[in-house]
């Protein structure tokens, strides 16, 4: 069984790692398996755990963590010394806003302590030591410290729930399942054997109490205080079972966001667990345990899968008019599209931004890509489209809008990032309903600010948190504790994309230095709300690095479309995700700030 102890693992978002990576690493990990334990430990085989460091490694590389920073240690070489040593080195080669990860499969144990007046929880080593949750934090405190997430796996349990191992193992099947649970000898040996009184702090409080910040990290556990774990012979753990192969695409996206988090994973898991034991009689699954930011997403998605249902959506492409040398170019808010028109027309004017101009003389999109490996000019239109979308905003050359009230009133408000709690007994994953638009699209901005680093932290105000339709305009300043790259992303009222506001075809200089103040938009470009009456959502975020204009699958913003977006469904949803959550290849830190504002659009 599993107590709450887990090496921190920094989870890789990113899809891909170069082959040639150097160290420091952007992404690592460290795989720990115990098999087989020295003859003076009393400890059983584990015959299932090689088939756990396979299904960790692939854990890790799915995460974009290269094979070359994977370190595996087996066996005798794990010896209490070598371990620690191993995840102090780990720290040492992850890279400043990086991700790492750490698992261990093998027993767990409980022995009396003398010092404690009480009985101590760890994970057994090859010399029969034990590494308690105090000392793995200790030894974690650097890769806590620099990395950007933090993610550990352990599968193993700190009570056999029986007085011997022998006792403790299951047949299934045919099967002979061994808990992975061995106590240490001592004076008060079989009071430690049992599930009850498990004092010891979890690997995540002892972090936390040593400074590192809860939505940093993730702990994976195999099981709860009082639970067994079982090993399975030719296959590994269950709880590895299960994990492995819902982060490799069993698990649902069950709110429509357009990626899988850890808690869907969790779910995921322990509706396998509880189908592989269903009907043993005398045995209750065991419990997989997902704490910390539990709404980490530790893989990007890439496209829907057939159990998840995408909203439809018209795919609109902004055409501006490029203002003149001498006049100030303004904008209205991206808003919904008219039905499709033909190329060889002007876009229809849209029901939601009455735009006010449309330029005859706008050059035409240029024809889509022929290969992958372009870059893509314009996006993939829906299922179905046959024809162009029209266009939801136009520039308008004319002056510049009077600027906006003084700032001092409107200090935008973020909407709070819900925290998953995890349920008392979790259930099998429940069939998929078809997410409502609105709350899908909200659970992929909401997906993006809970994968901030709450490190950099930044001041956000609003001069007009409310805007008439056709007269106010968007006014914001940002400030940022750190320097980095401002991004904004506006879901408007009418839900139909996400528009990446900034940097944008007219304003690509997105820096910003810690503590300088950024007012947008800037005065040679401007805002204006256009309607329907509503809310719109806006995300503003810092990122660390640059991130990568084209896994929006459109081309780079220009003066004649200056806003790049993603369509409101599955696959726009997913490529939002990967665009903002994920820095340049290989390049830079991962961490980003991120607040989540509310606009109301008014008449």
């Amino acid at each position: 069984m599993k107590k709450n102890a887990s090496v921190f693992l920094a989870l890789t978002l990113l899809m891909a790692w170069p082959a040639h990576a150097q160290t420091p690493a952007l992404r690592s990990a460290l795989v720990i398996g115990l098999s087989q334990y020295g003859p003076n430990t009393g400890a059983a085989t584990l015959e299932g755990v090689p088939h756990d460091m396979e299904s960790a490694k692939r854990i890790a590389m799915a995460m974009g963590i290269p094979g070359n920073q994977i370190r595996m240690m087996r066996d005798q070489d794990a010896t209490k010394e070598n371990i620690l040593k191993e995840i102090r080195q780990l720290g040492e080669r992850t890279q400043e806003g990086g991700r790492s990860f750490i698992y261990f499969s093998g027993h767990g144990t409980r022995y009396w302590d003398p010092t404690a007046k009480g009985c101590v929880e760890g994970l057994l080593t090859h010399d029969g030591q034990a590494i308690t949750n105090a000392e793995l934090a200790q030894a974690t405190q650097k890769v806590t410290a620099g990395a950007d997430k933090v993610i550990t796996m352990i599968d193993a349990c700190h009570s056999g729930g029986v007085s011997s191992n022998k006792a403790g193992t299951r047949s299934i099947g045919g099967v002979e399942f061994k808990p992975k649970f061995s106590f240490k000898a001592s004076s008060a040996a079989d009071a430690c054997s049992q599930p009850s009184n498990l004092k010891t702090r979890s690997l995540l409080g002892e972090a936390t109490r040593l400074g590192a910040l809860q939505e940093n990290v993730v702990q994976i556990t195999s099981s709860r205080p009082d639970e067994v774990s079982f090993d399975e012979p030719g296959k590994g753990g269950l709880a590895t079972q299960g994990v492995r192969d819902c982060l490799l695409g069993k698990a649902v996206d069950t709110d429509g966001s357009g990626a899988v988090s850890l808690a869907e994973i969790q779910q995921c898991a322990q509706a396998f667990i509880e189908q592989r034991l269903k009907g043993v009689k005398d045995l209750t699954p065991h419990h997989v345990s997902v704490s910390g930011n539990r709404n980490l997403i530790p893989v990007a998605q890439q496209r829907p899968t057939s159990t998840q249902v995408a909203v439809a959506a018209v795919a609109p492409s902004p055409v501006l008019v490029t203002p003149a040398a001498t006049v100030t170019a303004a904008a209205t808010l991206p808003a919904p599209l008219a039905p499709p028109a033909p190329p060889a027309k002007p876009p229809a004017a849209a029901s939601v931004a009455q735009n006010t101009a449309l330029a005859a003389t706008a050059p035409a999109a240029p024809a889509a890509p022929t290969s992958p490996a372009q870059t893509p000019s314009a996006p993939r239109p829906p299922a179905g489209a046959t024809k162009p979308p029209a266009a939801p905003v136009v520039m308008v050359a004319q002056p510049a809008p009077a600027p906006a009230q003084p700032m001092a009133q409107a200090v935008a408000t973020p909407i709070p990032a819900p925290v998953i709690a995890a349920p008392p007994t979790p259930a099998p994953t429940p069939a998929i309903a078809t997410p409502e638009p609105m709350l899908a699209s909200l659970a992929t901005l909401t997906d993006i600010v809970q994968q901030r680093d709450p490190r950099i932290v930044l001041d956000v105000k609003l001069s007009k948190p409310v805007l008439k339709i056709g007269k106010d305009a968007l006014d914001l300043s940002i400030q940022s504790s750190h320097d980095g790259y401002i991004y904004l992303v506006l879901l408007g009222s009418d839900r139909k994309s996400f528009y990446v506001l900034y940097p944008n075809g007219l304003d690509k200089d997105n820096r910003i230095k810690a503590g300088q103040t950024r007012k947008l938009p800037r005065p040679d470009w401007q805002l204006e709300a256009a309607g329907p009456p509503g809310i719109d959502h806006l995300l503003v975020m810092v990122a660390s690095s640059p991130r990568q204009i084209d896994r929006l699958v459109m081309t780079a913003p220009s003066a004649t479309n200056p806003f790049t977006y993603a369509l409101n469904e599955i696959g726009g949803r997913a490529a939002l995700i990967n665009f903002l959550v994920h820095n340049k290849e290989g390049e830079g830190s991962e961490r980003f700030g991120a607040k989540l504002l509310t606009l109301k659009e008014v008449l």
